[in-house]
């Protein structure tokens, strides 16, 4: 309860500069914020559906919350920014009126920019299109310090990338697919149009980041399947014309009936070889019956020749059957034709070998023309099958070229085949990725669809209210904690006196009472009665401690000089003796000497006045401590130790010194009070009551001084 009290006097006591110098600060805010500009608030509102939307891939997206994140800094990233900025520039200069505000500028804000610009940046609008004049403006702003398109996209309050983003606003209402977009600025037509081409612009900035890397996907894989399928065509094109070149059909097949005729052709030959070595026996056998005759047939060169003409006959057959076609009319005619011939052929040689040999029988009986007609058919089919042996010989040859001939095509075949395979697996796999992405594309088409401005913005007909009224409470407040901080931080740190808590408080030593200083203004006719007041004070503290039956001695000490001890002991004196008490008052460098040996050495209050009564009060007022020592025996003997001070003085450390010296020489601490002279009104009311005039006001600061919040107080002073 005392700190508040405490507290609440400090703030009474710097109460004029609580209260002006915060009204300063207010006068000054007020005089800095009178040409505030007005704010224009427009607010617009998107709905996305990247969280709720529907999706090829999938009925909701997966990466919702990194798409919307993707979403929100695309709308306030530079490259939107700068667009939505070359084109406020673009239109504001196309539609600004100098002497009308319209939707689009301010008249004012319309002719500082006009003002400003240069000629060669005006001749570049084109009245007739925004988007030629877009493109002049984009073309024109080269990043250059001293081009103007670019120090507007730099700086300017309008234009400028940096201050539209800082005034930007983009949030996600709560976890829902809106964003809401909100712009504040100083003229309407900025506010309203900028928002309008930001919708614009950062749709077509998400549209052209989602779509520009698919289609570059897309692009790099349409390029690669039709890349892989001229390929793939080339090497079927050159597979089939390897095939046309080698005359293939079907390899296989074909491969197939070579290796049939190969077995084919070597059972007949086979059989070819066992007819013979059969034929080859009957043979000998026949001649070894017909014995001579044979011999003359064989040296017959007509009979030779028979035999030669057959073989050759037989043989030109045999490779006619071999070579020729079954459906080949021409050699179908040639080989019966040759067949005729041999029959005409073996006629003959019948009748020249019965001409040669002649009739007549062996040894064993047997008729020589039937052994003739075996050995001859014998050796007619010898010859035959000779003949059929040379034929398969020459197909024996053939067949070597074929197995020769398809060997290497079935390689080169396999090759080509594995290479063709190769590049359809290739194409296969890209054209599954370019429809993996177009689906992409599709899906992406789908969501980005669903971007639509749910509440477009709207021009803004009224201001927003201003916080001009916030900025001077704040300045007061503000300057008002300042000054209370300020005069804290002295109140901590100042060493003054002042009154009776702080003295207690920096010396530990209890204060008896207060004296008012001098008021040289408002209160100046009440000083006699204030000072009265505190003097009775001090007499009433006082008296307690006197004893009629004993000495009463009342020291009066200071630790320097200037402290009005001199006055308050002689005020005492007069004051007491008026009341009829015994008073003496004794004064250093008047009653004794500081320097004199009967002070210096005095044991008791005696050796200074002898004749001191029971009855009688003594007044003694000892010489500064800071300069003099007091004898300690005078001290102890005083029934009241009485430390007089200026309240308005700062305690020195050696003024310290001097009271720890005092405390430590009594013998009872309890006599030595504290006794503050040039004290306040407030430190003085705490000891001697409500100091008059006793006003209204007056009785109700000091009612709340005192914490008197709903007491009821009798102000009749009789």
């Amino acid at each position: 309860m005392e700190f508040l009290r405490y507290i609440l006097r400090f703030f009474y006591r710097i109460r004029w500069y609580l209260v002006i110098l915060p009204l300063i600060a207010v006068v000054v805010a007020w005089f800095l914020t009178r040409k505030e500009d007005k704010l224009y608030n427009v607010e617009t509102t998107i709905y996305t559906g990247i969280i709720s939307g529907y999706s090829i891939e999938g009925s909701v997206g997966s990466n919702s919350n990194v798409n919307m994140a993707n979403l929100l800094l695309i709308i306030s990233t530079e490259k939107t920014i700068k667009r939505v900025s070359i084109r406020l520039l673009a239109r504001c200069l196309m539609y600004g009126d100098t002497e009308h505000d319209n939707n689009y500028i301010f008249a004012e804000h319309y002719r500082d920019l006009k003002n400003s610009t240069p000629n060669e940046v005006l001749a570049l609008v084109d009245k007739r299109s925004e988007s030629k004049t877009v493109e002049n403006l984009t073309a024109y702003a080269a990043p250059k310090s001293d081009n103007f398109v670019y120090q507007l996209l730099s700086h300017h309050v309008y234009f400028g990338i940096p201050d539209i983003s800082s005034r930007l606003k983009v949030v996600q209402l709560g976890n829902s697919d809106m964003i809401q977009i909100g712009y504040s600025c100083n003229d309407a037509g900025i506010a309203y149009n900028t928002l309008e081409i930001l919708n614009e612009e950062f749709i077509n900035q998400y549209q052209e980041i989602r779509f520009g890397e698919t289609n570059n996907v897309i692009k790099f894989f349409e390029n690669e399947v039709n890349r892989l399928y001229r390929i793939l065509c080339g090497a079927e094109d050159d597979l089939i014309a390897y095939n046309v070149s080698k005359r293939i059909i079907n390899y296989g097949e074909q491969t197939k009936q070579v290796a049939i005729t190969d077995a084919n052709h070597k059972k007949m030959e086979n059989d070819q070889l066992l007819a013979r070595m059969s034929q080859r026996a009957i043979i000998d056998y026949l001649e070894h019956q017909l014995g001579s005759r044979i011999n003359l047939l064989k040296s017959n060169e007509e009979f030779l020749e028979s035999l030669s003409k057959i073989s050759r006959l037989k043989s030109r057959i045999s490779n006619l059957e071999l070579m020729a076609e079954t459906n080949d009319q021409n050699a179908q005619e040639v080989i019966a034709e040759a067949r005729r011939e041999l029959a005409d052929a073996e006629e003959h040689t019948r009748t020249v070998t019965y001409e040669i040999a002649g009739e007549s029988n062996t040894t064993n009986g047997i008729k020589r023309n039937l052994l003739l007609d075996q050995w001859l058919d014998q050796v007619l089919r010898q010859e035959g099958t000779m003949a059929e042996m040379q034929a398969m010989d020459v197909m024996r040859t053939k067949l070597q070229n074929e197995f020769m001939y398809f060997a290497p095509i079935g390689a080169t075949l396999g090759r080509k085949e594995r290479h063709i395979g190769f590049i359809e697996a290739n194409y296969m796999e890209m054209l599954k990725a370019l429809n993996a992405a177009r689906l992409r594309q599709r899906n992406l088409q789908l969501t980005t669809a669903t971007l639509r401005v749910l509440n477009p913005p709207m021009f803004p007909l009224n201001s927003a209210p201003s916080n001009r009224l916030m900025i001077l409470v704040m300045a007061f407040l503000v300057t008002f904690a300042i000054v209370a901080l300020f005069f804290y931080i002295i109140e901590l740190l100042d060493r003054t006196l002042r009154d009776r808590m702080r003295t207690e408080k920096l010396t530990d030593t209890p204060v008896i009472g207060c004296y008012p200083k001098e008021s040289t203004l408002r209160y100046r006719k009440y000083n006699k009665v204030i000072n009265d007041m505190a003097l009775r004070q001090l007499s009433k503290a006082i008296l307690p401690y006197l004893d009629t039956e004993h000495k009463n001695v009342i020291n009066f000490l200071s630790t320097s000089e200037g402290n009005g001890k001199s006055y308050i002991a002689n005020e005492l004196d007069d004051l007491w003796t008026s009341l009829g008490l015994q008073v003496r008052r004794l004064t250093y460098d008047e009653d004794f000497l500081t320097d004199d040996k009967k002070y210096i050495m005095a044991k008791s209050i005696e050796d200074l006045c002898p004749d001191l009564q029971n009855n009688e009060v003594l007044l003694v007022e000892y010489p500064a401590l800071d300069e003099h020592e007091v004898p300690t025996e005078l001290l102890n003997e005083g029934t009241i130790n009485l430390l007089v001070t200026r309240a308005n003085r700062t305690w020195k450390d050696i003024d310290q010194k001097a009271l720890n010296h005092l405390t430590s020489v009594l013998e009872n601490k309890d006599t030595l009070f504290f006794y503050l002279t040039e004290a306040g009104r407030d430190a003085v009311e705490e000891y001697v009551g409500q100091l008059p005039p006793y006003t209204a006001f007056k009785n109700f600061v000091y009612r709340m001084s005192q914490l008197g919040l709903t007491a009821t107080e009798n102000n009749n002073r009789k």
